[in-house]
C-alpha cells in the first residue's frame, strides 16, 4: 500500500530507518500516470510500506537538482520514477541520478520509443494530455472467458 506525502512531511531527506520507503515521482505534467503506476506496484506490499513524493511540472534539471538536494541528499534507499516526455531531459535525469547513486525507472520512454518505431512517427511530446477512460481505441477481452 502507499500514500502520497507533502514535501513538509519529508523532513531533511535522511536515510530510511525502518519506516516506510519514500519514492519519488517526477513528471513534466501532474504526475498522475507515474503515481498510478507506483501505487499499482506498491499495493502488492504490506500496508503503508511505500510513501510517494511527487515533483510536478519539471521543465529542466535545475528544479530537479534543487528538489534532490533538499529532499534526497544522500541518494540511497530510494528510487526516482519518472514520466518525462523529452528524451534529452530523460537522459539528463538518468545521468544525474547515476552520479548521485540513485536508481531511476523510466515509466514512459520505452513505450514511446516502441510506438514511435512501430508507427513510424514521432510522438507529440505534449505534457499533460489527458487519457480518456473509455476510449474507442481500446478493446478488452477477459482472459477468464477464453
Amino acid at each position: 500500500m502507499c500514500r502520497e506525502v507533502e514535501f513538509d512531511e519529508l523532513g531533511d531527506g535522511s536515510a530510511r530507518t525502518g519506516g516506510p520507503l519514500v519514492v519519488h515521482v517526477l513528471s513534466d505534467a501532474l504526475g498522475e500516470t507515474g503515481l498510478a503506476l507506483v501505487r499499482a506496484a506498491a499495493i502488492q506490499f504490506r500496508r503503508e510500506s511505500v510513501v510517494v513524493s511527487r515533483l510536478t511540472h519539471v521543465e529542466g534539471m535545475e528544479g530537479v537538482r534543487r528538489y534532490l538536494d533538499r529532499y534526497v541528499p544522500d541518494g540511497s534507499a530510494t528510487v526516482l520514477f519518472h514520466t518525462i516526455l523529452d528524451e534529452g531531459l530523460r537522459e539528463e535525469l538518468r545521468q544525474e541520478a547515476e552520479e548521485r547513486g540513485m536508481a531511476t525507472v523510466d515509466l514512459l520512454g520505452p513505450s514511446l520509443s516502441m510506438l514511435e518505431r512501430l508507427l513510424g512517427e514521432a510522438p507529440m511530446d505534449v505534457p499533460g494530455l489527458v487519457v480518456e477512460r473509455e476510449s474507442r481505441l481500446v478493446r478488452s477481452i477477459d482472459a477468464r472467458r477464453l
